[in-house]
């Protein structure tokens, strides 16, 4: 029983809440229809009923006392004639007929039958009351029998009987009314509740629509008229929580979208960050990256092109959707597209690739879709950390380079060192050292001998080898390092330096000196400009056959530049440079170094028979300077 009624309440409560409060109207409104009309047809039924009894009695009373005389005068045939008259003039009057004081009939409506005892009998009447009404229950339904006396305490009795199909009629008629008026008001309390219930109903039913797209996930719709009702507050809550989920969910699809967006970022990233030493690795790398960066952000395809070395190398992968051969990139930067193998347009997006703020090379993706604000993040993530990668093995080839500068320079230190005292050892011993002896000797023979013509001769001849022995001294200092740059200053050492040097080379030297003439310049600037001037001079000497020299040293107040020219043969600058270091370009790597640690410029301009310009610029301020590369140092 009680698993009856948990079906039942279970049955009731899982009903729609409309099908519940349509069944309640509707319900009532058909309870109190039912009512009324029940009501009303037993209130008719009655009030008909009293009017048939009243209507039947006065018929008989009028009967009896229009028959009155005519019993007294025993005028039968009148009196036939009278209950036929009644009979027709009522048309639901079912019989009439007269007794006399014994009970008999005198007339009647049968015709030629006669009213049975029984009927006779069910009704009578004491002469001294006005009528009596019976109910009788005949085939033809319900009749009203009342019973007139004619005259009271005389005797004769009128009988007359009143059909109740009229009443039956009426009823009917009464009621088919009634249920046509309620039919009618029904259907409009139908239209009115109908309508009262939408009131109350449409907005639960847009709540509930409502409730159902957020349980699927869609936080985008809202409800925008609503009663100012506790279903139009449910309704303000229900907005402003789907307002907050929605922001919610956007707020998690922004976080994902970081997420999704950092973890391609950090996979393709972590491709490009190994530790790469050597072009080679770095080219396997870009070509494994390129192919990643294609998968990964579901790219059509995807080209790098970038300068190693000396030389811009292209990586590129394709996908199946977009099939790419090298160079076959054809691209259209005012509309932003590029054509694919097979003919289909794509969006094209360029995102460079920056060292010092200079181009080394671009990456250039096709993709079906726009690419969205979190992949254009991560492209340029990866530009500028790719940039970053390719601009450490360059720096870090470059340390290699410089390495290996560093030991050539000190071995040729260590040999120049070795060999410029092997020379001073071998002048020492064949020059010098033989004219001291001669020195010595000759002050013997001086010390012996007793002619002065001859002590004269020997003084004069000693004093000339001394003075002799004495140049040998200073020369050997002055290759060593010149004195007479400490004392007076580069101007004048390379006056010096340049008035020696033409003594031993038939070369014509052009010397123009502006701003140094008076100021001094650091000591250390001044050392390595004159181990500069005198680099480039000795390889003048050794390679370019050059007839005529300028030497052109210019000061301001902030940067001195110095100018070597010659009319050589000149050389391939850039072969020459490009070269691993060797005894070829060592001299050259050894000015590139001197300049660096002032932080200063080396360019190299020539070409084959045209000569050779060297073109250096140290800046006046203090500070260091780095190793620049061949664009910087030669054009």
């Amino acid at each position: 029983m009680l698993k009856i009624k948990n079906r039942i309440a279970e049955y009731i409560t899982s009903i729609s809440i409309f099908v519940k409060i349509y069944g309640m109207f509707f319900a009532v409104i058909f309870l109190i229809t039912a009512l009324s009309i029940v009501v009303v047809r037993f209130s008719t039924s009655e009030t008909l009923s009293y009017q048939l009894d009243e209507r039947v009695k006065s018929i008989g009373s009028d009967v009896a006392a229009r028959s009155a005389d005519l019993m007294l005068t025993n005028n039968i045939y009148a009196m036939q004639k009278l209950v036929y008259d009644t009979v027709a003039h009522y048309k639901d009057i079912e019989y009439v007929f007269i007794l006399d004081e014994n009970g008999k009939v005198i007339v009647h409506t049968y015709g030629n039958d006669r009213p049975s005892m029984e009927l006779i009998h069910i009704n009578t009447v004491d002469s001294l009351v006005d009528n009596h009404l019976v109910m009788i229950e005949t085939e033809k339904g319900f009749i009203r029998d009342v019973a007139v006396p004619i005259v009271k305490g005389l005797g004769g009795t009128v009988r007359v009987g009143l059909r109740s199909d009229f009443l039956d009629e009426a009823l009917i008629s009464v009621t088919s009314k009634i249920i046509l008026t309620m039919v009618i008001v029904l259907a409009l309390l139908i239209f009115i509740v109908l309508f009262v219930t939408r009131v109350i109903v449409y907005p639960i039913k847009q709540l509930v629509e409502l409730t159902k797209k957020a349980s699927r996930g869609d936080f985008t719709h809202r409800i925008f008229t609503y009663p100012k009702d506790e279903i139009g507050k449910l309704t303000q809550s229900f907005n402003k929580m789907l307002s907050d989920l929605e922001k919610a969910d956007v707020e998690k699809e922004e976080y994902y979208n970081q997420i999704i967006s950092r973890n391609r970022e950090l996979k393709l990233l972590n491709s490009i960050s190994a530790n790469i030493t050597s072009v080679i690795e770095l080219r396997e790398v870009l070509l494994q990256f390129v192919t990643n960066l294609v998968n990964e952000l579901s790219l059509n395809s995807a080209v790098i092109e970038v300068k190693l070395v000396d030389s811009l190398e292209t990586f590129y992968y394709s996908g199946s959707n977009c099939p790419l051969d090298e160079f076959e990139l054809i691209t259209d930067e005012r509309q932003r597209v590029c054509t694919c193998k097979d003919g289909t347009k794509k969006h094209f997006n360029k995102f460079p690739l920056l060292v010092k703020e200079q181009k080394i090379g671009e990456v250039n993706i096709c993709s079906s879709q726009e690419l969205d604000p979190y992949s254009v993040k991560i492209l340029t993530s990866i530009g500028n950390q790719l940039s970053v990668t390719i601009e450490n093995i360059q720096l870090w080839l470059e340390v290699k380079q410089k390495e290996k500068i560093r030991l050539m320079l000190l071995e040729k230190i260590m040999t120049v060192q070795e060999e410029e005292r092997k020379r001073i050892a071998r002048e020492l011993h064949d020059e010098t050292s033989h004219s001291i002896s001669s020195i010595i000797l000759g002050l013997k023979v001086l010390q012996e001998s007793s002619n002065e013509e001859v002590k004269q001769k020997e003084i004069d001849h000693l004093r000339e080898l001394a003075h002799h022995t004495l140049e040998e001294v200073h020369e050997l200092a002055w290759q060593l390092r010149p004195s007479i740059l400490d004392k007076f200053g580069l101007k004048v050492a390379i006056e010096r330096y340049v008035e020696e040097y033409s003594k031993k080379y038939p070369v014509d030297f052009d010397l123009i000196f502006n701003g140094i003439d008076t100021d001094r310049i650091r000591p250390d600037m001044e050392t390595a400009i004159f181990r500069i001037i005198q680099e480039a001079l000795t390889n003048i000497l050794k390679y370019a056959n050059a007839k005529s020299v300028s030497v052109i040293i210019m000061k301001n107040s902030h940067m001195i530049s110095v100018i070597i020219e010659d009319d050589g043969i000149g050389f391939n600058v850039e072969s020459v440079l490009n070269k691993d270091p060797s005894k070829y370009n060592l001299g050259i790597r050894g000015m590139q170094e001197r300049v660096s640690i002032l932080g200063g410029t080396l360019n190299i301009e020539s070409e084959t028979g045209e000569g050779t310009a060297v073109m250096v610029k140290l800046p006046l301020t203090d500070g260091g300077g780095e190793l620049l590369d061949d664009q910087n140092y030669a054009s």
